[in-house]
């Protein structure tokens, strides 16, 4: 299985001296979906080892605010750095992403990472779509219609030919809105339906990226699925959260994680359901990694279901990161500064 590679970009090199920074407004204007999906799945192809660090995220919390540290080295992207996030779903959350060059230690850019997460989260769902949907796939389910409902539908839309796309949310007007939106955005047909399970039904992919809260009711059931389809999953990421239903997974004859079993586990409700009933068939899932090494098959029939579980990880935020800088120079968007961070000798 070959990897759609990327050039090294060395961080999106800055001028020297300068470290340039890109607001939210500005990040998504300097979003290309496609060259998005490419460049994490060249990150996602480097194995742990000379050519990729990624330790695991940290997680502090103290009375109802939390902060989450994702750090990673990634070699051959000449690039090395963090993204952050804190607050509460209270009052709020806060993103960052901050890049270094390798060689030189400069910190290169600085991005507000809250569309860009939505972003990446898009892509990666892109990469895994690449090679496990079926290549004839030209019809999308969304369950969801917030801001990643939008990025996974328009990474799909990237990686293979969509024709037409069904959406469900619980509220009628964002359902419809979101169809006009997309539909317009994308250049196909988006159409607003009733019923989660409407969504589902007759199609080839289907993604689920939702916020169904604390405790929520699952928002996908396996019961839904049809033979052929390839599932997308990325609203449960804390153990609280619930998207999709435990059948979901044992009825796949394909599942995919983006990080190690073990750290999704730890992080999403979803797969801590299933691991309750099933601890050895979670911890025998593969990584979207050994797929993209061809380590493990993906789908083998074209009526084999495949699902595709995210959480999150440095690496595609950082590869993310590196896209849109090398895009937002180019047609010149965002504020250089003098360079953060000056180098201090001993």
């Amino acid at each position: 299985m070959e990897l759609h590679q990327v050039p090294s970009v060395g961080g999106g090199a800055a001028p020297a001296g300068t470290t340039l920074l890109l607001s939210d407004d500005e990040v998504r204007r300097s979003c290309d979906m496609a060259a998005i999906v490419d460049a994490i799945e060249a990150a996602l192809g480097d194995a742990p080892g000379p050519q990729l660090a990624l330790p695991p995220r940290s997680n502090l919390a103290v009375e109802g605010t939390f902060f989450r540290v994702m750090p990673a080295i990634m070699t051959r992207a000449g690039v090395l750095g963090l993204k952050m996030f804190h607050g509460s779903f209270e009052r709020g959350v806060r993103y960052l992403v901050v890049l270094c060059d390798i060689e030189t230690g400069a910190v290169t850019s600085m991005l507000d990472a809250a569309y860009l997460t939505a972003a990446r989260t898009g892509a990666t769902s892109g990469v895994a779509t690449r090679h496990l949907a079926r290549e004839d796939a030209t019809t999308v389910g969304v369950i969801g219609a917030g801001v990643e409902a939008e990025t996974n539908l328009a990474a799909v839309a990237a990686v293979r030919r969509i024709e037409r796309a069904k959406v469900f949310s619980p509220r009628p007007f964002r359902r419809t809105a979101f169809a006009e939106r997309m539909g317009a955005a994308l250049d196909i047909e988006v159409v607003p339906v009733d019923t989660a399970q409407a969504a589902v039904a007759a199609t080839d992919v289907v993604v689920a990226a939702t916020n169904t809260g604390a405790g929520g009711p699952v928002a996908l059931r396996g019961e839904w699925i049809e033979p052929g389809q390839h599932i997308v999953s990325i609203g449960s990421t804390m153990p609280s959260r619930r998207e999709i239903d435990v059948p979901t997974f044992t009825r796949a004859d394909a599942v995919v994680f983006d990080v190690q079993a073990d750290t999704v586990a730890a992080e999403s409700g979803d797969v801590l359901a299933w691991r309750e009933l099933d601890g050895q068939a979670v911890a025998a899932v593969p990584t979207l990694t050994e797929l993209l090494r061809a380590e493990v098959p993906g789908r083998r029939r074209a009526d084999d279901v495949t699902v595709f579980k995210s959480i999150g990880a440095a690496t595609q935020d950082l590869a993310a990161a590196v896209a849109v800088c090398e895009r937002a120079r180019t047609l010149k968007i965002g504020t250089p500064v003098r360079s953060i961070a000056d180098l201090k000798t001993f």
